[in-house]
């Protein structure tokens, strides 16, 4: 009989239901068919053969059988289908053809609709519901987002062809004659489209009125319009202002306005997120300089401290991705530059500023030293941690969340049992590692300082470690830090790579770089796949390898 390997804890099982339910409740893992792709197929869940751009995921029949087919259900009939002969196809549509101009066939629900059919209807709201949550899961994407010529012959020839059935008389607008007053339809569609239109404060309403936008331009407070003649249309109309404080005339429109509220007369280039981290900083160092050029010239130091030779970096997703940088290095020479004249440099992605602003104004804190509070790790108790408090801790504090790990350690306040710092252990990914024990996380409680803290978490791994393997790894990404912590607590640098880390990004978020891989049976490059899926890589700075041998 075979038997299972747990990829965890390298225990045996012979059946898979206990196997399961060991992973749930020793390593709390529930996704099984994700772990099994992780240790299998690199992380890639496996998509039907039958086409390249098919978006159907195979089915997945347990551990033990895993992907039995290369197709989803009904698909291998697009690869070895005796009915894939052209002159068999072109036959039995003929006689299909026929058969329904005779009226031998009629389909089902000739002549009904989802307003006469209760069947229809139901059918209808199921399509609908599945195709929504296939659209949001991403494993529906639509040919018209990937194919613009084809999508415009398309266009084209359907428009022709419908300007000629109108002009004949053959088709008839459904509404023709109808009034909201003697048909229900039309009622409710005119009931939909006046609540959208009315004057009220909800976000979903799809127009402003011309008072709600003034509104929303006198909330700004730093411009005048001064375009009060014109009709507002829309969002992305353009308008004139004058600026409050130079008195300049702009053109903007409201996005524009609001996302992005500055005069280029005034503070050139800066964004809103920009704006806010240099006011934070400015708050405990009022001598911060905004987008200095002198320090690290031609190269732009968005926020500049000066007093603490300390700077940061704002990185829009936009404009510091691939689609503007040709350079993948950008960030790394800029971090090295700042290396050189002893400048700690902290990079922010913008969607870290939007999502996780209490860590980074910790992580920035820390920096300029002016936290919260201040410990000493010699006057906390070390404990142990459950699963449910280090993923509580690590969501809230650590800029990459929780991630899988076998055990966790924390420092906490001997009289009221707050957690102020924690580190977890995991298994490496690399197999090249297989000897030791990584580091998944480690971090403080955010805009706190614990003196200490690393180098007493660290003896604490050390004690875990021995005997189990025979040393212990961790990373440190360049654009955070240089590792001096960890230089501090015993660890030695052994490695530094060379090529950037990087993830994918929809100019809103960011993404894993596993998310999108290249699909080897198809021929399928990385690239041509994160290109489909509407997404760019944007990069950021090398890794560090410390370890420490047991």
């Amino acid at each position: 009989m075979k038997r299972i390997t747990c990829p965890q804890c390298e225990l045996q099982f012979g059946q898979e239901a206990r196997f399961l339910e060991h992973l749930s409740s020793v390593h709390s893992i529930v996704d099984y068919e994700q772990l099994y792709c992780d240790v299998f197929l690199e992380g890639i869940k496996p998509r039907c053969a039958c086409s390249e751009k098919c978006a159907h995921f195979l089915i997945w029949r347990g551990w033990k059988r895993g992907y039995t087919t290369k197709y989803a259900r009904g698909h291998n009939a697009r690869i070895d289908s005796v009915y894939l002969s052209k002159e068999r196809q072109l036959e039995m549509a003929s006689k299909r053809s026929a058969g329904f101009a005779e009226g031998r066939y009629q389909v089902w629900n000739f002549g009904m609709t989802k307003e006469t059919s209760a069947k229809l209807e139901d059918s209808s709201k199921k399509i609908s519901k599945t195709i929504q949550q296939k659209k949001l899961d991403g494993t529906y994407v639509d040919w018209r987002s990937r194919d613009h010529e084809k999508v415009k012959a398309a266009i084209e020839k359907m428009s022709s062809k419908k300007k000629e059935l109108y002009s004949a008389g053959v088709l008839v607008p459904w509404n023709k004659g109808l009034t909201k007053h003697d048909d229900p339809r039309v009622a409710s569609i005119s009931a939909g489209i006046k609540e959208n239109y009315q004057e009220n404060d909800d976000a979903s309403a799809k127009r402003l009125t011309p008072e709600q936008f003034l509104e929303r331009v006198n909330s700004v407070g730093k411009f005048e319009l001064l375009s009060t003649s014109s009709t507002y249309k829309n969002k992305y109309q353009k308008f004139n202002f004058r600026c409050n404080s130079c008195g300049m005339t702009q053109v903007k429109n409201l996005v524009m306005l609001e996302t992005s509220p500055v005069c280029f007369f005034c503070k050139p280039k800066e964004s809103k997120s920009q704006l806010q981290i240099f006011e934070f900083v400015q708050a405990f160092e009022p001598k911060a300089v905004l987008s200095d050029r002198s320090t690290i010239a031609p190269k732009e130091l968005d926020v500049w401290v000066p007093s603490k030779n300390f700077a940061i970096e704002y990185n829009g997703l936009y404009w510091h991705s691939s689609a503007v940088l040709s350079d993948n290095s950008y960030h790394q020479k800029k971090h090295e530059e700042c290396w050189k004249r002893d400048i700690n440099l902290l990079s922010i992605y913008e969607d870290e500023w939007r999502d996780k602003q209490k860590i980074i104004e910790g992580m920035i804190r820390h920096r300029i030293n002016c936290p919260v509070s201040r410990w000493s790790a010699r006057n906390l108790r070390l404990v142990e941690l459950t699963k449910d408090r280090a993923a509580f801790f690590f969501n809230d504090n650590h800029l990459e969340g929780h991630v899988r790990c076998i055990v966790a350690f924390g420092l906490e306040d001997k009289s009221t049992g707050e957690l102020l710092a924690a580190m977890s252990l995991r298994r490496p990914f690399h197999r090249k590692y297989f000897n030791a024990l990584e580091v998944a996380r480690c971090c403080v409680l955010a805009g706190h300082s614990v003196r200490g803290w690393l180098g007493k978490l660290t003896a604490k791994a050390i004690d875990f470690a021995r005997g189990k393997t025979s040393r212990l790894i961790t990373y440190v990404d360049g654009r955070v830090g240089r590792g001096k912590g960890y230089e501090q607590s015993g660890w030695t640098r052994i490695d530094s790579e060379n090529i950037p880390r990087f993830w994918w990004t929809d100019f809103h978020n960011r993404f894993n770089r596993f998310k999108y891989r290249a699909n080897r049976s198809l021929g399928i490059t990385q690239e041509e796949v994160a290109r489909s899926e509407g997404v760019v890589a944007i990069y950021g700075c090398s890794n560090s390898l410390y370890e420490i041998l047991l």
